[in-house]
C-alpha cells in the first residue's frame, strides 16, 4: 500500500459582528464545510487561509488571522484521491470578516452563509471541534 502524501492544508473559521460563523456548500461533496483548501507552493499559510476565503466565499478576512489548531488524525484528514492518498495537515486560522459581500465562486461552492453556534447545517463536515476551539479555546490545539 502507498503511504499517503502530506498536504499542507488551511480552513478558515470566519466570523461576522454578530458571532455567526461562514460556511460554504462544496459542490462536489454537496455538503456544508469551512473555507479551505491546499497551501500552494511559494505561498505562507496565512496567505493561502486569507486566499482561501475570498475565493470560496468572496469574503476579506482581517490580516491578522490566529492559528487555532493544526490537524493531521487520519479519522477526518484522509482521503483518497485520483492521485493516490493523500493526509491533509489542516492548520486551522480565527479569521474576522472585514469586507465583500458573501458569494460562492460557482465552481467549488455553490453557496456561502453565516450560522449561528450550534445551529449548523446536519451535512457539516465533522469540524465542529474546530470551531468550538477557534471561537473559544485558548493556546494552538495540535492533533
Amino acid at each position: 500500500m502507498t503511504p499517503p502524501e502530506l498536504v499542507p492544508a488551511v480552513v478558515a473559521v470566519v466570523t461576522d459582528d454578530e458571532g455567526r460563523v461562514c460556511l460554504v456548500q462544496d459542490t462536489k461533496r454537496d455538503r456544508w464545510l469551512l473555507p479551505m483548501g491546499r497551501v500552494e507552493p511559494g505561498e505562507s499559510v496565512t496567505d493561502a487561509v486569507r486566499r482561501e476565503v475570498r475565493e470560496e466565499a468572496g469574503l476579506v478576512v482581517a490580516p491578522d488571522v490566529e492559528l487555532t489548531g493544526v490537524y493531521t488524525d487520519p479519522a477526518t484528514q484522509l482521503f483518497d484521491t485520483s492521485d493516490g492518498p493523500m493526509q491533509y495537515l489542516a492548520h486551522v486560522f480565527r479569521c474576522a470578516w472585514v469586507d465583500g459581500d458573501p458569494e460562492p465562486d460557482g465552481d467549488e461552492t455553490t453557496a456561502v452563509d453565516f450560522f449561528e453556534p450550534g445551529e449548523y447545517p446536519t451535512d457539516l463536515h465533522p469540524s465542529d471541534d474546530w470551531i468550538a476551539h477557534a471561537r473559544h479555546g485558548d493556546g494552538v490545539e495540535v492533533t
